[in-house]
């Protein structure tokens, strides 16, 4: 008879409110699966996207991350940019295929210790259903991930929400939210488009097409990311396969 999988699951909990609520569970003996490693932070906003994507790439099979609700965060703005962020690496986990379930965000106060009982019981089914994260599967996408989130493009729109939505610049000037998401979940994919270029010429001087099969995207998507790549001095012309060019990292 074979084992029920039992994920292993990285929790980041904040200090003042999720941790607590996390201890008054555990002090009211209230029930939940074993699956959660918990990482204290003072804050949810002090948990960097990154931290998300190197929790899998690290041997879990999911990252949640708890934080006070809205409206009561310790530092005032710090879950604000904690549900930018997770929403980001959310539609960034979709998108490679790896599924968005992996990475969850609840909301917990230092009060609620049934509710975070609760949550950790189904967003743990949640993961056993998905079954273990396949990291020789998703490797390169894992990789890509971790680079994308390391853009100083993406970083800086992440940082800047509040400045260019709500606050404006000296001139009282204000980007309306939606187009700052178009905008946000535009870079977002187009940086992992070019994080998974890279991640393919790691393996040495490669045609347009084959970059392609190795990414799963489109023949086109590639040479328009491919060029954004080549004018960062990040990727070069190799050589020619008859008629075909091929590329290599710069440097390579």
């Amino acid at each position: 008879m074979s084992e029920v999988f039992q994920p292993r699951i990285l929790a980041f909990l904040c200090n003042w409110c999720s941790y607590a609520g996390a201890d008054l569970a555990g002090v009211s003996r209230f029930q939940y699966p074993p699956t959660i490693r918990v990482l204290r932070t003072m804050c949810s906003g002090r948990v960097d996207p990154l931290f998300i994507v190197e929790g899998l790439r690290s041997g879990f099979d999911a990252v949640f991350v708890y934080g006070c609700h809205i409206g009561d965060c310790h530092y005032l703005e710090g879950n604000f940019h904690t549900a930018k962020r997770v929403e980001v690496v959310r539609n960034l986990l979709e998108f490679s295929s790896i599924g968005a379930e992996r990475a969850q965000l609840r909301w917990v106060s230092a009060a609620e210790g049934q509710e975070f009982a609760r949550s950790v019981t189904e967003l743990s089914e949640v993961v056993r259903g998905l079954g273990p994260l396949d990291r020789d599967r998703f490797g390169m996408q894992l990789s890509a991930l971790a680079q994308t989130l390391r853009a100083e493009r993406l970083r800086w729109l992440l940082g800047m929400e509040r400045q260019l939505t709500e606050l404006g610049n000296v001139y009282n000037e204000k980007v309306d939210k939606r187009r700052y998401e178009e905008v946000l979940g535009t870079a977002a994919i187009e940086e992992y488009q070019k994080s998974l270029i890279l991640e393919s010429l790691v393996r040495g001087p490669q045609s347009v097409r084959e970059i392609a099969a190795s990414c799963g995207l489109p023949v086109y998507t590639i040479s328009l990311r491919l060029g954004d790549v080549e004018k960062a001095g990040k990727a070069a012309f190799h050589s020619y396969d008859g008629n075909t060019p091929r590329f290599i990292l710069s440097g390579a």
